[in-house]
């Protein structure tokens, strides 16, 4: 009779690769969850936004549902995508953890755009926006007064240089009288043919 477990040198060897595999897939598994991206998420919606950027504040206020920049009444689609970029801001990885000068200045944090949010007399959220990153879809951020220094998704320095101009809300165009003048000659035309 012949053994049926006789294996071959090679095949010994092979399946000693495979169970260090596994094994080593099993160790990334349980090691991989902890992960270094973060998701820094506020409950509810603020109602005060101050921005700072290159020395110029602009003060923005929610009033029932609408936007405001003192009396002038702000893009409520604009102003939505603000406060969504607001209220959840997530983060790639930690790409310091020096807030020294020579590190705020190499992330562009000391120059940064000072955002503070606020949710009734309570802090919502409050972000710094240092420079964009090389490939220009995120932007390094201090979240919260942390110490950290985070690659942030989405290209936070863009979104957040903005004119009063940019932000207000657009009335919409009234048709010029020729021109409906016209497309009621044509249709009425069309109609009798």
């Amino acid at each position: 009779m012949t053994d049926k477990f006789n294996f071959s040198k090679r095949t010994k060897i092979l399946a000693g690769v495979a169970a260090v595999l596994a094994v080593i897939c099993v160790a990334q598994f349980f090691l991989g969850l902890k992960s270094p991206q973060k998701t820094f998420k506020v409950k509810g919606e603020p109602d005060y936004i101050s921005v700072e950027n290159s020395g110029n504040t602009i003060v923005l206020q929610r009033n029932g549902s609408d936007w405001f920049c003192g009396a002038q009444k702000l893009d409520k689609a604009k102003m939505d995508s603000l406060v969504k970029s607001l209220s959840v801001v997530k983060t790639l990885n930690v790409a310091s953890r020096s807030d020294s000068a020579a590190t705020l200045e190499r992330y562009g944090l000391d120059q940064a755009i000072s955002i503070q949010a606020k949710m009734g007399a309570k802090d919502f959220q409050k972000i710094l926006v240092g420079k964009e990153s090389v490939s220009g879809s995120q932007a390094y951020v201090k979240v919260n007064g942390k110490k950290e220094i985070y690659l942030a998704q989405g290209n936070l320095r863009r979104d957040w240089t903005f004119s009063l101009d940019d932000l207000k809300e657009k009335e919409p165009e009234a048709p010029q009288a020729d021109e409906s003048a016209q497309s009621d000659e044509a249709a009425a035309e069309e109609i009798t043919n």
